[in-house]
C-alpha cells in the first residue's frame, strides 16, 4: 500500500513544474550519505611495540666532560676556570679585563664617548689622507712664480734643479714630477737621442728610443708621469721621493752608458 502511495506521490510531483525540483532534491537527499561515505578518508591504526627493555645511561668521556665544564657557553651561574695553555690564559685574562671595563660605570659615562670620538677622528684622517674629503677640507691654494703652462716650450732655458726644489718646497709634487719629466726630455735631447718639439706626444719620444736600451725604462717613467699629471693621481712626499730617485737613476746611470 505504501509503495502505491509513493508512486502516486512521485507522479504528482513529476506532473508539475515544481515537482521536478522536488524530485531532484529527493534524489540528492537519498544519495548524499552514500557519497559522503565513499569520500571519507581511510585511516589506519598502528600499534606501537611494547618496549620494556632496561634503560642504559650513557656518560660522556672524561676528557669531553672536562672540555664541557670549561666551556664558557655552558657556564650559566659562575665563571669558567681559566684554560691551562699560557697563550689562551693570557687572552682569557685580557678578555676578562675588557669585559669588566665595558661593564664599568667609567666606560658607560665617559670612556665610550672618548673612544667613539677617537675612532671618528681616525676615520676622518684616513679619508683626508686618501683625498676623499677634498671638497670639505680644500688644501691651501699653492702659488708659484713658475709659468708651468709654458715650460714645455722653454726646456732649454729652465734651471730644473731650482724649479724642482721650489715646487717641492710648496708641496706641489705633481708639478715637480712634470719638471722631472721635462728635465729628462732635455737630457735626451742634448746628445741627440730624441728630437724635442713642443707639439710632439710622449709616444713619439718612446718610438725614437726604439733602437736603444733606454726605451723600456723611459716608457715606464713616461707612464708614471702621465698617470700623475694627466690622470691626476694623488702623490705624497714619500712617493715623490721614490719617483725622483727613479728619474735620477735613469739620467745618471742608464743615460750615461748610451752617450
Amino acid at each position: 500500500m505504501s509503495s502505491l502511495i509513493d508512486c502516486s506521490f512521485v507522479k504528482i510531483l513529476v506532473s508539475s513544474r515544481q515537482g521536478v525540483w522536488a524530485m531532484l532534491i529527493l534524489v540528492i537527499s537519498v544519495h548524499a550519505p552514500v557519497l559522503a561515505q565513499t569520500t571519507k578518508p581511510q585511516t589506519q591504526s598502528v600499534v606501537a611495540s611494547d618496549d620494556r627493555s632496561a634503560i642504559r645511561v650513557r656518560y660522556p668521556m672524561p676528557e669531553k666532560l672536562s672540555e664541557f665544564q670549561t666551556d664558557r657557553d655552558y657556564q650559566y651561574n659562575h665563571e669558567a676556570p681559566p684554560p691551562e695553555n699560557p697563550v689562551a690564559r693570557f687572552f682569557y685574562w685580557l678578555y676578562t679585563k675588557l669585559m669588566r671595563f665595558l661593564r664599568s660605570d667609567a666606560y658607560q659615562n665617559v670612556w665610550q664617548y672618548v673612544i667613539l670620538a677617537g675612532v671618528a677622528g681616525f676615520v676622518v684622517y684616513l679619508l683626508m689622507k686618501a683625498e676623499v674629503l677634498g671638497f670639505l677640507f680644500p688644501k691651501k691654494a699653492q702659488t708659484s712664480t713658475l709659468d708651468y703652462e709654458n715650460l714645455s716650450e722653454n726646456i732649454h732655458a729652465i734651471n730644473f734643479d731650482a724649479a724642482i726644489d721650489e715646487a717641492v718646497g710648496q708641496r706641489n709634487f705633481r708639478q715637480a714630477v712634470r719638471l722631472l719629466y721635462l728635465q729628462t726630455l732635455k737630457r735626451l735631447t742634448d746628445p741627440g737621442l730624441i728630437h724635442y718639439k713642443p707639439d710632439k706626444t710622449n709616444q713619439h719620444y718612446i718610438n725614437e728610443l726604439a733602437k736603444t736600451p733606454l726605451q723600456t725604462d723611459f716608457e715606464r717613467l713616461t707612464r708614471q708621469f702621465e698617470f700623475i699629471w694627466y690622470g691626476d693621481f694623488p702623490i705624497d712626499e714619500h712617493q715623490f721621493t721614490l719617483l725622483r730617485k727613479a728619474f735620477g737613476d735613469f739620467s745618471t746611470t742608464q743615460l750615461q752608458t748610451v752617450r
